[in-house]
């Protein structure tokens, strides 16, 4: 049987916080934000990414052409966004400049549900393509060359004599116009001679 401290270091919870800047980061953040955070035991705390300027940044919509900056914060000892907030605050940063979402937060959960769809839907252009992966082997006998244009004249002239049947020219006599034309010079004009 496990004693107390084995089932104590084993339920060891970690605290995630996802701290978004807009705009420029002040000089020192990343190393200042260290030595604020110290105390909690910092687990994990790096920058994620940095998007590029964007006309209206995602969680920033009240900011025009700003970049937002991702750091990503996991501490073993307990900490709320408030207390995370003003740790920032105490850094430079301005409260309308920052967000900050802990990891269950439903509309953080939504935001990497987006990202994992974007990434499964998303496609490299056609044209960065070089080797043209996505076209099928084609046999150019079967498009270009001689044996393709008479097997085409075959299957044109197969074709007429396929048509002729169906309107039944087949049938006629060849020589009935012929005939048609002897019988009327015996015919005298109906204008006169």
């Amino acid at each position: 049987m496990k004693s107390f401290k084995q089932y104590l270091t084993e339920n060891k919870k970690v605290y995630s916080f996802k701290v978004k800047v807009a705009g420029e980061i002040p000089e020192g953040f990343l190393d200042g934000l260290k030595n604020t955070l110290d105390r909690y035991e910092i687990v994990n705390l790096q920058e994620v990414n940095k998007t590029p300027i964007q006309k209206l940044p995602m969680d920033f919509p009240e900011m025009e052409n700003a970049e937002v900056t991702t750091f990503e914060i996991i501490t073993e000892y307990p900490i709320t966004a408030p207390e995370l907030e003003k740790q920032v605050v105490t850094l430079g940063v301005g409260a309308n400049k920052m967000k900050i979402r802990g990891s269950g937060e439903p509309s953080e959960i939504r935001q990497i549900e987006m990202e994992i769809e974007k990434e499964e839907t998303e496609t490299s252009a056609l044209l960065n393509d070089a080797e043209y992966s996505e076209v099928s082997e084609i046999d150019h006998n079967d498009y270009f060359g001689e044996e393709n244009k008479s097997s085409f004249l075959q299957d044109l002239a197969k074709a007429q004599q396929e048509r002729l049947k169906e309107l039944e020219y087949d049938k006629l006599d060849p020589n009935v116009y012929e005939q048609d034309y002897l019988k009327q010079d015996d015919k005298k004009s109906p204008v006169g001679s």
